[in-house]
């Protein structure tokens, strides 16, 4: 004879019995929070430089009565970061074309071993959703691009990216500093004369040793809507930069991206006072300048240089990964 149970109201009870949960019930869970699961974030690292600008808050600007806050978290950060750390900004300046011939042509040009999505931002912007870092430095190492004899710029992703808004496109270029003297072919000392020029992408590894000793060779992000330095002081010595840029460096204006014939900018620049210090060098300390700097100096890039049986030096500056 079996025994069952009854509650206060003698209505039979059931043991071990289980009242199914809803959808909203099963998501949101019995304290009426939702939970989600952030066990995968223990392995994903904020590039250094994100940490220390993109995480700060900030207060709403304007009327506080009708602005609205959504903070992002630092772990929010490192997970949707993390999803285009190798991405790239392209823009096809002077011409525009279809999305999908826009694919075609960079796939074409790019040849890398990935199929990737291309991204419309508008504003003839786009992104280039990559997964492998590989890939990311061919494509900015491998420049300059172009397309119909249209410069294709490309800049590393960026947070906070907003077509409309982008004031500044910027582009990697390749840039040699002739005739280096042979005591600056340091790979410290090359990478703070890179970073003090534009940021710093790469340095040739052919060309970072003082045995070649013709020229320095680096690969710099720069802004396109500014003129190019056209030299820069290296302590005493004022050294010449020129850029591998013969067919996309504008020798009226000194900015990228467009050639002389179409320069949009009526008159040259002001002098370059911001590259020269406070305390100019003697004349007799910039005999290596001679007479070459009265504009900007390019060179054809070297299409069928081969490629270094050393592995080139990667400056990751942007996108450093902890620990890396």
């Amino acid at each position: 004879m079996s025994i069952q149970s009854s509650d206060d109201n003698n209505n039979p009870v059931i043991p071990n019995a289980t009242i199914p949960l809803t959808f909203k019930e099963k998501l949101i869970g019995h304290e009426g929070k939702i939970t989600i699961s952030t066990d995968s974030l223990s392995t994903l690292t904020l590039p250094m430089d994100i940490q220390e600008e993109e995480t700060i808050s900030y207060p709403n600007e304007g009327n506080e009565k009708f602005s609205i806050s959504v903070p992002i978290t630092l772990e929010d950060k490192q997970r949707i970061y993390y999803l285009w750390k190798y991405s790239l900004i392209i823009k096809l300046h002077g011409k525009r074309i279809l999305h999908q011939i826009l694919k075609q042509k960079i796939q074409e040009l790019w040849k890398i071993n990935e199929n990737f999505p291309l991204i419309d931002l508008g504003n003839d912007y786009f992104i280039v959703k990559l997964q492998k870092k590989e890939n990311m430095n061919v494509i900015l190492q491998k420049g300059p691009w172009f397309i119909y004899g249209f410069f294709l710029s490309i800049q590393r992703w960026q947070p906070n990216f907003v077509a409309m808004n982008a004031k500044q496109n910027y582009s990697a270029v390749w840039i040699r500093l002739p005739q280096l003297p042979t005591e600056f072919y340091d790979g410290q000392i090359l990478q703070k004369i890179g970073g003090a020029i534009g940021k710093l992408l790469k340095v040739d590894a052919c060309t970072s040793s003082p045995l070649r000793g013709r020229y320095a060779r680096l690969c710099i992000e720069l802004p396109m809507e500014e003129p190019v330095k056209k030299f820069i002081y290296i302590d005493s010595h004022r050294q010449l930069i020129h850029y591998e840029a013969d067919n996309f460096l504008c020798k009226t204006c000194g900015r990228l991206g467009h050639k002389t014939t179409s320069c949009l900018y009526e008159k040259s620049p002001a002098k370059e006072s911001s590259s020269t210090p406070v305390d100019q060098p003697s004349t007799n300390q910039l005999q290596s300048s001679g007479a070459q700097d009265e504009g900007w100096q390019t060179v054809p890039f070297p299409r069928s240089r081969k490629l270094p049986t050393i592995k080139p030096t990667d400056v990751d500056t942007k996108f450093q990964e902890s620990g890396g």
